[in-house]
């Protein structure tokens, strides 16, 4: 389903309410599925595709271990774990339908 996702944390550090509103909101199809992922193991996971199509790599890192932490009638925040440059961080996406 395409979302506008906004990040809510960098490097596992929240951002404040200002910031996140303030952040840049990224337009992707958002997919939340059971599989194997990069720790040996099964796990849900959240990942973004591009607009190239769903074979496309999204402009976000995968989530893992995702859940979903809170949901409204305009959006939902996901939250899980990121990997970047081979370290893990706490990392939540503001997922909504539009701008």
């Amino acid at each position: 389903m395409i979302f506008y996702v906004t990040r809510m944390r960098v490097k596992g550090r929240p951002l404040t309410p200002e910031q996140i509103n303030r952040a840049e909101r990224i337009q992707c199809n958002v997919s939340v599925r059971h599989e194997s992922c990069d720790l040996g193991r099964a796990s849900v996971v959240a990942r973004t595709a591009g607009s190239g199509g769903p074979l496309e790599k999204g402009p976000l890192p995968d989530l893992i271990d995702v859940q979903l932490h809170s949901m409204v009638p305009n959006a939902m925040v996901l939250s899980g774990i990121e990997e970047i440059d081979g370290v893990m961080y706490a990392q939540s996406w503001l997922c909504r339908p539009e701008p």
